[in-house]
């Protein structure tokens, strides 16, 4: 690997606000931008610009990659500098472009690249192998884990670039569930924000043959506004709220436990020999015996703090039986949790990344519920997986309508003729007139969505 020693001023593209340079997307699962065209729109902008190493003006600057997308996989990063596609220099403007956009999932692709690293540029190759067209499908989709209707553990798949929440404006688009690897069910999915409109009705598609209904989910379709005093939760909330909660107390406990352990094996190396005597008054005495009696505070102070982890986790254990008999509880909240449930629950707490087991640590083990948080707050819970009944709560006291249920055998036609018709609107009954377009993006996405469920031998029943 040749390493070029230039040491200048590492670009950030993220750090040029104002810079808007044209951005090409390609299917391989990464963005670039033309050092040509970034340098420009700095110079618009009277921004400083940054020192390339030589011969890179026609290159392209790698402005994001997708995960879990071919080239991510092949290892290309943000920021590197392409600068040779499959053995040839670019040497022109638009080159760089021209020979990407002619690459198919078919076709194995070399890249020369420059990489910053340690304070200097190297030079490295990253390879794209080809794939098969199935496999160049199912890279366009993206994983969600999540819980199904019975609190076990389900897969939901949608295309990478369609809305990851129910709640995007216009929102229309197929996903499936996949269990063991396997797809079960095709699910349709819409929504439109309608504030202020809080009477009942159904979705209707209009295409050239005609309109068709979608009636949504009962229990939703009214007024629902937040309450201080009446929390609406879902039969679940109680028994997951409880899961959680023993989760964190056994994490509290393992913590305060080594704490323990630590504070102790410290106190045995320092005071392993210390000899007490009540008759000793010089003062290097009293300074390390009053070191000592600190140390054995601060051990009584961790204790104390274990015993009360431990009082609230056999209390938790207490109320996670009561929730298990249903004789002692009544009313709404009477789901019961299988074992296999509580380690779907536990599985789905413990693969999220430490901000969102912070929201759910915030919205659903704590006593708050989701109707007080903010926007941003309901997107993040949302894309944990918990809570669905609470957020779908909040949202319809927001004005939301949406539909989100399997498609049957007699909807699958009319799919197959939205995603090849030009023209499909979209409105809710309560609102004739604010009609929205099913978009050709969106038509797109649905295809390889529906294509890749029944590759991978899904049914529609």
């Amino acid at each position: 690997m040749r390493v070029l020693c230039i040491f200048v001023v590492l670009f950030l593209l993220s750090s040029q606000v104002q810079a808007q340079p044209p951005v090409k997307h390609y299917e391989m699962g990464f963005e670039t931008v033309e050092v040509f065209e970034y340098i420009k729109s700095l110079r618009e902008t009277n921004q400083p610009i940054p020192i390339f190493p030589t011969r890179t003006s026609n290159a392209l600057i790698v402005r994001a990659v997708a995960d879990k997308s071919r080239a991510s996989m092949a290892g290309l990063q943000e920021n590197d500098l392409i600068h040779i596609v499959n053995g040839s220099h670019l040497r022109a403007p638009r080159a760089g472009d021209k020979k990407l956009s002619r690459i198919t999932s078919q076709d194995e692709l070399k890249l020369g690249v420059i990489r910053r690293e340690e304070n200097r540029w190297n030079r490295i190759s990253v390879v794209l192998p080809a794939i098969s067209d199935e496999t160049a499908l199912r890279l366009k989709l993206r994983k969600t884990p999540g819980l199904d209707s019975e609190l076990l553990p389900v897969v939901k798949v949608r295309h990478r670039e369609s809305p990851a929440t129910i709640f995007s404006p216009d929102n229309f688009q197929l996903y499936f569930t996949e269990t063991n690897s396997r797809p079960t069910q095709l699910h349709l999915r819409m929504a439109q924000l309608l504030p202020g409109k809080t009477v009942g009705g159904t979705f209707i598609i209009a295409t050239e043959d005609g309109q068709t209904a979608f009636v949504p989910e009962d229990g939703f379709d009214r007024d629902h506004k937040p309450s201080i005093f009446r929390r609406s939760k879902s039969p679940e909330w109680g028994p997951i709220q409880v899961e959680l909660q023993l989760l964190l107390s056994e994490e509290g406990q393992r913590k305060i436990k080594e704490e323990f352990r630590v504070a102790e094996e410290a106190y045995e190396r320092e005071f392993k020999d210390f000899k007490f005597d009540e008759k000793r008054t010089d003062k290097a005495y009293q300074e390390r015996n009053k070191e000592r009696l600190k140390q054995i505070a601060a051990m009584e102070r961790i204790n104390a703090e274990l015993m009360r982890v431990e009082q609230n986790h056999q209390r938790l254990l207490r109320r996670q039986e009561q929730l298990a008999n249903p004789a002692s509880i009544s009313g709404r909240n009477s789901r019961q949790l299988t074992d296999q449930s509580r380690k779907a629950i536990r599985a789905l707490y413990t693969g999220l990344t430490p901000e969102q087991q912070e929201i759910v640590r915030k919205s659903v083990v704590s006593h708050r519920t989701p109707a007080f948080l903010n926007e941003a707050g309901l997107l993040q819970l949302e894309e944990t997986g918990f809570a669905e009944w609470e957020i779908k709560l909040k949202r319809a006291s927001q004005g939301w309508k949406w539909y989100d249920a399997p498609v049957n055998p007699q909807q699958l036609k009319l799919l197959r003729d939205i995603i090849s018709s030009d023209n499909v609107t979209v409105h809710h009954a309560s609102v004739p007139g604010q009609k929205f377009t099913v978009s050709a993006a969106q038509r797109e996405q649905m295809k390889i969505v529906l294509d890749v469920f029944f590759e991978q031998g899904g049914k529609v029943q």
